[in-house]
């Protein structure tokens, strides 16, 4: 039987932290381990691009929902400043306008008893094959902006400050690429402008860094049904493991230490090295493992529940 507490609902966060190296989704979602050790270094400015990076995100939330950007940007000093001007010139001119979501929360069962898609937000569901699941999970999502049309186009939208604009193809391979447009289709029966077909979905990654170029990401059925078989792979993975045997360290070679392991809490407990890697080193700072651990775990089940439906 799993270990994972029911209560658990899993986000584009943890499976990539499974993907990435399994004994670090073990510490940090099943023995909930806090770790004494920074991410990277220099301390004091990963903290202050953490911090910064919240705060942008609090801004174009509060443009969003209507607060004039004047008053929103009163007093406010570089580098949030100039990401904000930058927002505020560059924001997608073409974002459909009917319906805008913000900081809005789906959600879908995982489980073996799932029966495809069902009427409301509720019963969609995704199937795994595994005979000892006693108890079904949750798959959810955090959309910093959901901009939509009644039977038309819906986009996604995902504000980026990293210090530079990531590519394309290591995004395409990101769990969130996956995660947001599936869970977004498959719960959508139940929203105003849904049900939402594959088709007339895209995602894009805006960047601080590069205003002007957003990568973008249309969708469409057949990666749906990839996106589908790659999540219950992974899961029933996940789902499968009763031990910290079934969550192995990820290989200990050169290539991994510098990409998952110099960045990683764990490090030193794993003999994985004691010197946390150089901002310099990393492409998204956003990408980072948590340390604060209720940021970690990222959803409980009285979020899901009282933000998703």
């Amino acid at each position: 039987m799993t270990p994972i507490p029911p209560t658990f609902s899993f986000s584009q966060s943890s499976l990539q932290a499974f993907e990435d190296c399994p004994r670090r989704f073990w510490l940090a979602y099943i023995e909930q381990l806090p770790w004494p050790a920074v991410e990277a270094s220099p301390v004091e400015e990963h903290e202050a691009l953490l911090r910064q990076g919240e705060r942008f995100h609090r801004l174009v939330q509060r443009a969003e929902i209507g607060i004039d950007p004047d008053e929103v940007s009163a007093a406010l000093e570089p580098p949030l400043s100039t990401w904000f001007s930058a927002y505020r010139t560059h924001r997608p001119a073409d974002l459909p306008e009917q319906f805008v979501e913000i900081e809005r929360v789906l959600s879908m069962m995982v489980g073996a008893r799932g029966e495809g898609r069902g009427a409301d937000v509720e019963a969609a569901s995704l199937a795994l094959p595994l005979s000892n699941l006693q108890s079904p999970f949750r798959l959810a999502a955090k959309y910093d902006l959901i901009a939509a049309e009644q039977d038309g186009r819906v986009v996604i939208v995902d504000w980026k400050t990293a210090r530079r604009r990531a590519e394309p193809a290591t995004l395409r391979q990101r769990w969130q690429t996956i995660v947001y447009p599936y869970v977004l289709v498959e719960a959508s029966a139940n929203l105003p402008w849904g049900p939402v077909r594959p088709e007339q979905v895209e995602m894009r990654y805006w960047f601080t860094a590069a205003p002007g170029q957003p990568v973008v990401f249309r969708y469409d059925a057949a990666q749906h049904e990839a996106n589908q078989r790659r999540l219950v792979r992974l899961l029933a993975d996940i789902l499968g493991g009763e031990s910290v045997a079934d969550f192995p360290k990820v290989a200990d070679t050169p290539a991994n230490r510098r990409r998952f392991c110099a960045f990683c809490i764990y490090r030193s407990r794993c003999n994985r090295g004691a010197a946390a890697g150089n901002l310099d080193a990393l492409e998204d700072a956003e990408e980072f493992f948590a340390v604060d651990m209720e940021k970690a775990l990222e959803f409980t089940l009285a979020d899901v529940e009282e933000l998703a439906f």
